[in-house]
């Protein structure tokens, strides 16, 4: 069971440890369970935002009363276990290890029941691999399982390459696809929209996922992002200023700045909150 506000976990393997976390996460708390478990997948190239956005998205769970199992799969920047507790990591890096690892894992949801959010690295290929091995999205559905995919984009026309990857031939284009534009990814002093606009918004590739019912979602910039992140902080826990002993407090003009974001995300998402953990 994930869990709020924790700092010093260690990274864990899929082994008996991670064996007593699943199950705690299916057993604790039925009454919260989504009525079909999802497996939320976030998608795109490196430094795009998606490790941001999966803080927003489980801290977005938890505080709501919802349990999920987060899976850290980023093979080089795993970072999950320093924000929640109990997170579940491949045993190492290595090609078949994370194979074996991603097969248990599903299968365990399959007969667990529960809510997954799995981080793979930006542009990490073990995705493309076993969808196309397995039929990925349409494997999840006929076990009950709802797959969501979320990419995350910035107004660089090569954002868009993981997307069509994916989306070719539906190799992991679940009805479920959220396609993210972070805002903060356009260089200062530029319009967001006239950014995307030129690169993104009317590319084929986009427009495709848009007519077989893709939906977009804007991720607005907060700017003071870096100190939410040179703090480990939970974004519930920057809002409320609650910080480490020896740390310097957030003062409440940026923690205002915080609360906006927080309620610009949650306004921004609510056409796909049922997509959500």
């Amino acid at each position: 069971m994930a869990k709020r506000d924790t700092n010093d976990s260690e990274p864990r393997g899929y082994g008996e440890t991670d064996t007593a976390v699943l199950t705690a996460a299916t057993s604790q708390a039925p009454a919260a369970a989504q009525a079909q478990p999802l497996c939320v997948v976030p998608l795109g190239r490196g430094t795009r935002g998606k490790t941001w956005w999966v803080r927003w998205a489980v801290g977005r769970a938890l505080a709501q009363g919802r349990e999920l199992v987060i899976a850290d799969a980023d093979r080089t920047n795993a970072t999950l276990s320093a924000f929640f507790d109990r997170v579940v990591t491949p045993p190492s890096a290595d090609e078949t290890d994370m194979r074996d690892w991603f097969a248990a894992f599903i299968e365990r949801q399959i007969t667990d029941r529960f809510t997954a959010l799995i981080d793979l690295g930006g542009g990490d290929l073990i995705l493309k691999q076993l969808a196309r091995e397995i039929g990925l999205a349409g494997f999840l559905e006929r076990y009950g399982i709802s797959p969501v995919a979320v990419h995350l984009l910035g107004p660089d026309l090569d954002d868009l390459a993981y997307l069509r990857d994916l989306e070719q031939d539906a190799l992991f284009a679940p009805a479920a696809t959220i396609l993210v534009l972070n805002e903060a990814l356009v260089a200062r002093g530029r319009s967001e929209k006239t950014a995307f606009q030129s690169t993104i918004l009317d590319h084929p590739v986009f427009l495709k996922a848009l007519d077989r019912g893709a939906k977009v979602v804007w991720m607005p910039r907060l700017a003071v992002a870096h100190e939410i992140d040179a703090r480990r902080l939970s974004f519930t826990a920057a809002e409320e200023s609650r910080v480490k002993p020896g740390q310097t407090p957030i003062g409440p003009w940026n923690r205002q700045l915080i609360h906006n974001w927080l309620r610009d995300m949650e306004t921004n998402f609510a056409p796909v909150a049922h997509w959500l953990p």
